[in-house]
């Protein structure tokens, strides 16, 4: 747990800040972008449908390609509707990574005074390699184990992605999807996002707290290199 949770309210329940990074590049298009869209409003179906994951799951969507946006500020899920993503652009990992650092922080901040978190969770989805500049600043500063606002990367790659590279940006957890047909791998992928969304929030009410990841069989586990 971070060391946010030592200035609660103790009245109200902490909140699991979730942020989605999703390329939109050009390689995107068509039948992946689809499958991401039609994939978002069955999350959301999927974490409403859980009690436990609806109450304290705050979700965020941040996109990139040349430059990232946020498409959708930390919400909660009973009271938002999904963007719906389009492509253009490269790839730029650090705008996405200096984004994603945007979206936790501001969401978090405009919970309120007093609202205790747990530490949040970027789930990074990509299928190309970084054509911006070096990542690595932005990626630390996301990644901050001193910050409270400092999150765990969960890194997965598709298609022509850079799978070293996708080791790379994970702090623990990365995978590949396995199914060439690249609406077949979003589907996985978000899959497991939602899996590992639902397990992760279930884990606050047990003995053993923490980031669970539950991917499914379409993945394959990828080594993770740690940055310098």
């Amino acid at each position: 747990m971070p060391e946010a949770l030592q200035f609660a309210n103790i009245e109200r329940p902490p909140v699991f800040p979730v942020c989605l990074v999703v390329d939109v590049s050009g390689s995107m298009s068509g039948r992946p972008i689809d499958a991401v869209n039609q994939a978002l409003p069955e999350m959301q179906r999927a974490i409403l449908d859980d009690p436990s994951t609806g109450e304290i799951a705050r979700i965020s969507v941040v996109t990139f390609e040349t430059h990232a946006q946020i498409a959708l500020p930390l919400s909660d899920m009973h009271e938002t509707q999904l963007p719906m993503l389009a492509t253009a652009g490269l790839t730029n990992f650090h705008d996405a990574f200096t984004k994603a650092r945007e979206a936790i922080e501001n969401g978090i901040r405009g919970l309120g005074k007093g609202t205790r978190f747990y530490r949040p969770v970027v789930f990074f989805l990509s299928d190309g390699g970084n054509t911006g500049p070096d990542w690595q600043p932005a990626w630390h500063q996301l990644t901050r184990r001193d910050d409270k606002y400092g999150a765990e990367v969960v890194s997965f790659g598709m298609g022509q992605a850079d799978r070293e590279a996708i080791g790379r940006v994970s702090t623990g957890h990365a995978f590949f999807a396995t199914d060439t047909d690249p609406a077949n791998a979003v589907r996985e992928i978000i899959k497991t996002v939602v899996n590992s969304i639902r397990s992760t929030s279930r884990s606050f009410n047990s003995a053993n707290p923490g980031l669970s990841i539950a991917p499914t069989a379409g993945l394959t586990p990828l080594p993770v290199q740690v940055v310098g």
